[in-house]
Protein backbone atom coordinates (compact mmCIF):
# COMPACT_ATOMS: atom_id res chain seq x y z
CA UNK A 1 0.00 0.00 0.00
CA UNK A 2 2.68 2.20 0.77
CA UNK A 3 4.82 1.40 -2.40
CA UNK A 4 1.58 2.00 -4.59
CA UNK A 5 1.21 5.61 -2.60
CA UNK A 6 4.48 6.32 -3.37
CA UNK A 7 4.44 5.56 -6.85
CA UNK A 8 1.23 7.84 -7.13
CA UNK A 9 2.98 10.88 -6.08
CA UNK A 10 6.13 10.31 -8.67
CA UNK A 11 3.69 9.71 -11.56
CA UNK A 12 1.74 13.09 -10.42
CA UNK A 13 5.15 15.20 -10.30
CA UNK A 14 6.22 13.95 -13.34
CA UNK A 15 2.93 14.69 -14.94
CA UNK A 16 3.28 18.51 -13.02
CA UNK A 17 7.02 18.47 -14.07
CA UNK A 18 5.95 17.68 -18.30
CA UNK A 19 3.18 20.90 -17.97
CA UNK A 20 5.40 23.04 -15.96
CA UNK A 21 6.80 26.35 -18.46
CA UNK A 22 9.99 27.77 -18.01
CA UNK A 23 10.08 31.19 -16.91
CA UNK A 24 12.46 31.72 -19.89
CA UNK A 25 9.91 30.18 -22.20
CA UNK A 26 7.74 31.63 -24.80
CA UNK A 27 4.38 32.24 -23.49
CA UNK A 28 2.12 32.51 -26.44
CA UNK A 29 -0.82 35.10 -26.55
CA UNK A 30 -1.04 36.55 -22.98
CA UNK A 31 -2.50 40.13 -22.20
CA UNK A 32 0.10 42.43 -21.57
CA UNK A 33 0.04 44.75 -18.87
CA UNK A 34 2.16 47.59 -19.70
CA UNK A 35 3.81 49.31 -16.58
CA UNK A 36 3.28 52.90 -18.78
CA UNK A 37 0.17 52.78 -19.51
CA UNK A 38 -3.02 55.00 -17.95
CA UNK A 39 -5.45 52.40 -17.18
CA UNK A 40 -9.14 53.11 -16.56
CA UNK A 41 -10.71 53.50 -13.30
CA UNK A 42 -12.73 50.62 -11.59
CA UNK A 43 -14.09 51.01 -7.85
CA UNK A 44 -15.75 48.55 -5.89
CA UNK A 45 -17.25 48.29 -2.61
CA UNK A 46 -16.15 45.68 -0.55
CA UNK A 47 -19.44 44.82 0.99
CA UNK A 48 -21.18 44.49 -2.40
CA UNK A 49 -18.32 42.01 -3.87
CA UNK A 50 -17.81 39.97 -0.41
CA UNK A 51 -20.24 38.33 1.80
CA UNK A 52 -18.84 39.44 5.70
CA UNK A 53 -17.78 37.25 8.78
CA UNK A 54 -16.37 38.36 11.93
CA UNK A 55 -14.72 35.83 14.45
CA UNK A 56 -13.75 37.03 17.69
CA UNK A 57 -10.53 35.53 19.22
CA UNK A 58 -11.39 34.32 23.30
CA UNK A 59 -9.29 36.90 25.36
CA UNK A 60 -8.78 35.50 29.08
CA UNK A 61 -5.98 36.39 31.47
CA UNK A 62 -3.69 33.85 29.52
CA UNK A 63 -4.92 34.31 26.25
CA UNK A 64 -3.68 37.86 25.28
CA UNK A 65 -1.80 38.72 21.90
CA UNK A 66 0.03 41.09 21.09
CA UNK A 67 0.55 43.61 18.45
CA UNK A 68 3.04 40.97 16.63
CA UNK A 69 0.40 38.69 16.53
CA UNK A 70 0.49 36.93 12.96
CA UNK A 71 -2.40 35.82 11.08
CA UNK A 72 -1.24 32.32 9.40
CA UNK A 73 -3.71 29.97 8.37
CA UNK A 74 -8.26 29.74 8.59
CA UNK A 75 -9.41 26.59 7.70
CA UNK A 76 -12.84 24.95 7.86
CA UNK A 77 -11.94 24.22 11.57
CA UNK A 78 -9.58 26.25 13.09
CA UNK A 79 -8.06 30.19 12.98
CA UNK A 80 -3.60 29.66 13.76
CA UNK A 81 -1.95 32.49 15.34
CA UNK A 82 1.59 32.83 16.05
CA UNK A 83 4.40 35.50 17.50
CA UNK A 84 7.12 35.66 16.04
CA UNK A 85 9.28 36.92 18.76
CA UNK A 86 7.94 35.47 21.51
CA UNK A 87 7.24 32.23 20.06
CA UNK A 88 3.82 31.36 20.90
CA UNK A 89 1.70 29.58 18.71
CA UNK A 90 -2.50 29.59 19.33
CA UNK A 91 -5.08 27.72 17.63
CA UNK A 92 -8.86 28.72 17.70
CA UNK A 93 -11.80 27.76 16.93
CA UNK A 94 -13.27 28.71 13.41
CA UNK A 95 -16.54 28.79 14.17
CA UNK A 96 -16.61 30.21 17.55
CA UNK A 97 -13.19 31.83 17.59
CA UNK A 98 -12.69 29.84 21.67
CA UNK A 99 -9.04 28.41 22.18
CA UNK A 100 -8.46 25.04 21.17
CA UNK A 101 -4.77 25.09 21.96
CA UNK A 102 -1.74 27.49 23.04
CA UNK A 103 1.81 25.97 23.01
CA UNK A 104 5.29 27.80 23.05
CA UNK A 105 8.13 25.59 22.74
CA UNK A 106 10.64 28.20 22.41
CA UNK A 107 14.47 26.82 23.52
CA UNK A 108 17.26 25.36 22.49
CA UNK A 109 16.68 21.44 22.69
CA UNK A 110 16.31 19.36 19.39
CA UNK A 111 12.51 19.26 19.67
CA UNK A 112 12.10 23.38 20.58
CA UNK A 113 12.92 26.32 18.19
CA UNK A 114 15.09 29.13 18.76
CA UNK A 115 12.07 31.72 17.13
CA UNK A 116 9.54 32.04 14.28
CA UNK A 117 11.29 32.84 11.63
CA UNK A 118 9.90 31.76 8.42
CA UNK A 119 6.04 31.83 9.94
CA UNK A 120 3.80 28.81 10.71
CA UNK A 121 1.62 26.51 8.55
CA UNK A 122 -1.49 24.42 9.39
CA UNK A 123 -2.19 20.60 7.77
CA UNK A 124 -5.71 20.47 8.73
CA UNK A 125 -6.04 17.04 7.26
CA UNK A 126 -3.08 15.70 8.97
CA UNK A 127 -3.61 17.74 12.61
CA UNK A 128 -0.20 19.41 12.39
CA UNK A 129 1.43 22.42 12.51
CA UNK A 130 5.10 23.35 11.05
CA UNK A 131 7.06 25.65 12.83
CA UNK A 132 9.35 27.28 10.24
CA UNK A 133 12.89 28.52 12.24
CA UNK A 134 16.37 27.09 11.98
CA UNK A 135 14.73 24.35 10.58
CA UNK A 136 11.08 23.72 10.10
CA UNK A 137 9.76 21.79 13.52
CA UNK A 138 6.35 19.53 13.40
CA UNK A 139 3.83 19.59 16.14
CA UNK A 140 0.54 18.00 16.72
CA UNK A 141 -2.15 20.80 17.23
CA UNK A 142 -1.96 20.73 21.02
CA UNK A 143 2.10 21.13 20.92
CA UNK A 144 3.35 17.55 20.71
CA UNK A 145 6.72 17.30 19.07
CA UNK A 146 6.62 14.90 16.23
CA UNK A 147 9.60 15.43 13.91
CA UNK A 148 12.57 17.37 12.28
CA UNK A 149 12.65 18.39 9.14
CA UNK A 150 16.38 19.38 8.73
CA UNK A 151 16.28 22.34 6.67
CA UNK A 152 18.00 25.01 7.27
CA UNK A 153 16.18 28.32 7.73
CA UNK A 154 18.85 30.41 8.86
CA UNK A 155 21.38 29.85 6.18
CA UNK A 156 19.52 31.97 3.94
CA UNK A 157 16.09 33.90 3.31
CA UNK A 158 13.05 31.27 2.39
CA UNK A 159 9.32 31.69 2.08
CA UNK A 160 7.50 27.73 3.15
CA UNK A 161 3.97 27.17 1.70
CA UNK A 162 1.55 24.08 2.42
CA UNK A 163 1.26 22.61 -1.25
CA UNK A 164 -0.91 19.60 -1.37
CA UNK A 165 -0.95 16.34 1.21
CA UNK A 166 2.90 15.07 0.85
CA UNK A 167 4.90 17.91 0.47
CA UNK A 168 5.56 21.71 1.05
CA UNK A 169 7.13 24.30 -1.21
CA UNK A 170 10.14 26.12 -0.61
CA UNK A 171 11.27 29.14 -2.46
CA UNK A 172 15.26 30.39 -1.78
CA UNK A 173 15.68 34.02 -1.60
CA UNK A 174 18.59 35.84 -3.20
CA UNK A 175 21.50 36.05 -1.08
CA UNK A 176 23.25 38.61 -0.70
CA UNK A 177 25.59 38.30 1.56
CA UNK A 178 29.05 39.50 0.57
CA UNK A 179 31.46 36.89 -0.47
CA UNK A 180 28.19 34.21 -0.96
CA UNK A 181 26.53 35.40 -3.80
CA UNK A 182 27.46 32.45 -5.87
CA UNK A 183 24.94 30.89 -3.55
CA UNK A 184 21.85 31.99 -4.97
CA UNK A 185 20.01 29.43 -7.06
CA UNK A 186 18.85 29.99 -10.40
CA UNK A 187 15.54 27.25 -9.37
CA UNK A 188 13.94 28.83 -6.41
CA UNK A 189 11.39 26.84 -6.29
CA UNK A 190 11.33 22.79 -4.73
CA UNK A 191 9.27 20.75 -3.18
CA UNK A 192 10.12 18.62 -0.31
CA UNK A 193 8.56 16.01 1.63
CA UNK A 194 6.24 16.55 4.35
CA UNK A 195 7.33 13.12 6.61
CA UNK A 196 11.25 13.74 6.23
CA UNK A 197 12.18 16.90 4.46
CA UNK A 198 13.92 15.37 1.53
CA UNK A 199 14.14 16.23 -1.76
CA UNK A 200 11.36 15.86 -4.15
CA UNK A 201 11.49 17.68 -6.97
CA UNK A 202 12.73 20.96 -8.44
CA UNK A 203 10.61 22.98 -10.04
CA UNK A 204 11.33 23.99 -13.63
CA UNK A 205 11.15 27.34 -13.37
CA UNK A 206 14.40 28.45 -14.02
CA UNK A 207 15.59 32.08 -13.95
CA UNK A 208 19.24 32.87 -15.95
CA UNK A 209 19.37 36.13 -13.95
CA UNK A 210 17.66 36.70 -10.38
CA UNK A 211 17.27 39.90 -8.66
CA UNK A 212 16.78 41.09 -5.57
CA UNK A 213 14.06 43.25 -2.86
CA UNK A 214 17.27 43.74 -0.69
CA UNK A 215 20.86 45.09 -0.88
CA UNK A 216 23.86 44.94 1.83
CA UNK A 217 24.89 48.70 3.51
CA UNK A 218 28.06 48.72 5.43
CA UNK A 219 27.55 50.57 8.79
CA UNK A 220 30.64 50.98 10.03
CA UNK A 221 32.46 47.04 10.93
CA UNK A 222 28.80 45.71 10.15
CA UNK A 223 26.56 45.21 7.21
CA UNK A 224 22.85 45.50 7.87
CA UNK A 225 20.41 44.43 5.04
CA UNK A 226 17.91 47.14 3.39
CA UNK A 227 14.87 46.03 1.65
CA UNK A 228 11.02 46.29 0.44
CA UNK A 229 8.98 43.89 1.79
CA UNK A 230 6.52 42.76 -0.21
CA UNK A 231 5.40 39.38 -1.71
CA UNK A 232 6.50 37.56 -4.76
CA UNK A 233 4.27 34.58 -4.08
CA UNK A 234 0.98 33.98 -2.05
CA UNK A 235 -1.62 31.61 -1.78
CA UNK A 236 -4.88 30.84 -3.95
CA UNK A 237 -6.29 28.11 -2.05
CA UNK A 238 -4.01 25.53 -2.88
CA UNK A 239 -2.70 26.71 -5.51
CA UNK A 240 0.14 29.62 -5.62
CA UNK A 241 0.33 33.04 -7.42
CA UNK A 242 3.81 33.72 -8.41
CA UNK A 243 4.83 37.09 -9.66
CA UNK A 244 8.83 36.64 -9.20
CA UNK A 245 10.89 39.78 -9.12
CA UNK A 246 12.75 37.82 -11.55
CA UNK A 247 10.29 37.07 -13.98
CA UNK A 248 8.33 39.10 -16.77
CA UNK A 249 5.00 36.25 -16.43
CA UNK A 250 2.51 35.88 -13.95
CA UNK A 251 2.04 32.54 -13.31
CA UNK A 252 -0.73 30.11 -11.55
CA UNK A 253 1.20 26.84 -10.06
CA UNK A 254 -1.42 23.82 -9.33
CA UNK A 255 -0.67 20.51 -7.82
CA UNK A 256 -3.31 19.41 -10.47
CA UNK A 257 -2.38 21.54 -13.42
CA UNK A 258 1.06 22.44 -13.13
CA UNK A 259 2.33 25.98 -14.23
CA UNK A 260 -0.29 28.06 -16.17
CA UNK A 261 1.23 31.48 -17.33
CA UNK A 262 -1.57 33.95 -16.95
CA UNK A 263 0.13 37.44 -17.39
CA UNK A 264 2.70 39.16 -19.17
CA UNK A 265 4.59 42.48 -18.24
CA UNK A 266 6.64 45.32 -20.32
CA UNK A 267 8.95 46.57 -20.12
CA UNK A 268 10.96 43.66 -19.11
CA UNK A 269 12.26 42.72 -16.08
CA UNK A 270 15.52 43.04 -17.10
CA UNK A 271 15.18 46.16 -19.16
CA UNK A 272 16.43 49.19 -16.56
CA UNK A 273 17.49 50.02 -13.07
CA UNK A 274 15.54 50.60 -11.11
CA UNK A 275 13.26 48.34 -12.41
CA UNK A 276 9.48 48.35 -12.13
CA UNK A 277 7.97 45.37 -9.71
CA UNK A 278 4.31 43.97 -9.51
CA UNK A 279 3.44 42.55 -6.47
CA UNK A 280 0.49 40.04 -5.61
CA UNK A 281 -2.72 40.99 -3.22
CA UNK A 282 -5.10 38.95 -3.75
CA UNK A 283 -7.21 36.62 -5.71
CA UNK A 284 -10.56 35.85 -6.36
CA UNK A 285 -12.18 33.57 -9.16
CA UNK A 286 -12.81 36.76 -10.93
CA UNK A 287 -10.14 38.55 -11.27
CA UNK A 288 -6.44 39.32 -9.62
CA UNK A 289 -4.99 42.41 -7.57
CA UNK A 290 -1.64 43.03 -7.95
CA UNK A 291 0.27 46.75 -7.32
CA UNK A 292 3.18 48.04 -8.36
CA UNK A 293 6.15 50.31 -7.16
CA UNK A 294 10.04 51.48 -8.60
CA UNK A 295 12.34 49.22 -6.78
CA UNK A 296 14.94 52.39 -6.14
CA UNK A 297 16.93 51.71 -3.11
CA UNK A 298 18.05 55.31 -3.46
CA UNK A 299 14.48 56.26 -2.64
CA UNK A 300 12.84 57.09 0.76
CA UNK A 301 9.72 55.84 -0.51
CA UNK A 302 6.44 55.59 1.10
CA UNK A 303 2.87 56.83 -0.47
CA UNK A 304 -0.31 55.08 -2.30
CA UNK A 305 1.32 51.64 -4.49
CA UNK A 306 -1.25 52.21 -7.49
CA UNK A 307 -3.32 49.16 -7.43
CA UNK A 308 -4.87 47.12 -10.57
CA UNK A 309 -7.10 44.29 -11.44
CA UNK A 310 -6.97 41.99 -13.89
CA UNK A 311 -10.16 40.17 -14.83
CA UNK A 312 -9.80 36.72 -15.58
CA UNK A 313 -13.02 36.46 -18.13
CA UNK A 314 -12.69 39.52 -20.50
CA UNK A 315 -8.58 39.87 -20.19
CA UNK A 316 -9.33 43.57 -19.17
CA UNK A 317 -6.63 45.60 -16.99
CA UNK A 318 -8.04 48.12 -15.05
CA UNK A 319 -6.78 50.17 -12.09
CA UNK A 320 -8.43 49.41 -9.01
CA UNK A 321 -9.70 50.75 -5.88
CA UNK A 322 -11.88 48.77 -3.25
CA UNK A 323 -14.12 51.15 -0.87
CA UNK A 324 -14.18 49.97 2.39
CA UNK A 325 -17.67 51.13 4.20
CA UNK A 326 -17.18 49.13 7.06
CA UNK A 327 -13.44 49.97 8.89
CA UNK A 328 -12.17 52.50 6.02
CA UNK A 329 -13.99 55.58 6.63
CA UNK A 330 -12.13 58.91 7.18
CA UNK A 331 -13.22 61.36 9.43
CA UNK A 332 -14.86 63.78 6.80
CA UNK A 333 -16.91 60.61 5.69
CA UNK A 334 -14.84 59.44 2.59
CA UNK A 335 -14.13 55.75 2.16
CA UNK A 336 -10.27 54.61 2.36
CA UNK A 337 -9.23 51.88 -0.20
CA UNK A 338 -9.36 48.46 1.49
CA UNK A 339 -6.37 45.66 0.83
CA UNK A 340 -6.08 42.78 2.48
CA UNK A 341 -3.82 43.56 6.16
CA UNK A 342 -2.54 39.66 5.68
CA UNK A 343 -2.27 37.02 3.81
CA UNK A 344 -2.82 33.73 5.49
CA UNK A 345 -3.42 30.37 3.91
CA UNK A 346 -7.22 30.14 3.34
CA UNK A 347 -9.46 28.28 0.82
CA UNK A 348 -9.94 29.50 -2.78
CA UNK A 349 -11.88 32.59 -3.14
CA UNK A 350 -11.62 33.90 0.30
CA UNK A 351 -9.42 36.35 2.29
CA UNK A 352 -8.86 37.25 6.04
CA UNK A 353 -7.47 39.63 8.26
CA UNK A 354 -7.31 40.74 11.99
CA UNK A 355 -9.23 43.72 13.37
CA UNK A 356 -8.37 45.35 16.30
CA UNK A 357 -10.92 45.84 18.87
CA UNK A 358 -11.02 49.33 19.24
CA UNK A 359 -11.65 49.34 15.10
CA UNK A 360 -14.80 47.21 15.96
CA UNK A 361 -16.18 48.63 18.39
CA UNK A 362 -15.79 52.69 16.36
CA UNK A 363 -17.66 50.82 13.33
CA UNK A 364 -20.22 49.67 15.54
CA UNK A 365 -20.65 52.58 17.30
CA UNK A 366 -21.30 54.62 13.91
CA UNK A 367 -23.59 51.64 12.77
CA UNK A 368 -21.69 50.44 9.99
CA UNK A 369 -21.29 46.76 10.68
CA UNK A 370 -22.63 44.14 8.10
CA UNK A 371 -23.33 40.48 8.62
CA UNK A 372 -22.20 39.62 12.36
CA UNK A 373 -20.69 42.17 13.03
CA UNK A 374 -22.66 44.23 15.43
CA UNK A 375 -23.22 41.09 17.32
CA UNK A 376 -19.66 40.84 17.28
CA UNK A 377 -18.86 44.12 18.34
CA UNK A 378 -21.34 44.67 21.19
CA UNK A 379 -19.75 42.16 23.60
CA UNK A 380 -16.13 43.79 23.09
CA UNK A 381 -13.97 45.47 24.94
CA UNK A 382 -11.26 47.54 23.57
CA UNK A 383 -8.20 45.77 25.59
CA UNK A 384 -9.97 42.42 23.73
CA UNK A 385 -8.13 40.15 21.33
CA UNK A 386 -8.55 40.86 17.89
CA UNK A 387 -11.75 39.81 15.71
CA UNK A 388 -10.96 37.73 11.95
CA UNK A 389 -12.51 39.49 9.42
CA UNK A 390 -13.60 35.93 6.81
CA UNK A 391 -14.31 37.60 3.50
CA UNK A 392 -16.31 35.21 0.57
CA UNK A 393 -16.01 36.98 -2.78
CA UNK A 394 -19.56 36.37 -4.49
Amino acid sequence: MKTKKLLLLATSLFLMGSQVVSSQSKTGDLPVFDFSKDYPQTKMRLQEIADIEYVPLETTDDILLSGMASLSAVTDKYILVHEFQRGDIFVFDRKTGKLYSHFNHKGSSGMEYTWIKNGTLLDEKKEEIYVCSQYIFVYSLKGEYRRTLKINGFGHGMKIFNFDDESLLIYDDVTIVPGREKETTKDPYRLVSKKDGSLISVLDIHFSKRYSNAIIQKDGNMYRPYQFSYLHNMHYGQDLVIMDISSDTLFLLSPNKGLTPILTRKPSVHASEPRNIWTPFFTTDKFIQFGTFLLDFNSKGGGPMPTFMYDFKTGEISKLSILDAELGVKPWGSLDEWGPGSTPSIAKNMAAEMIQASSMIEAYQKKRLVGNGNKVAKALVEDDNPVVRILKFK
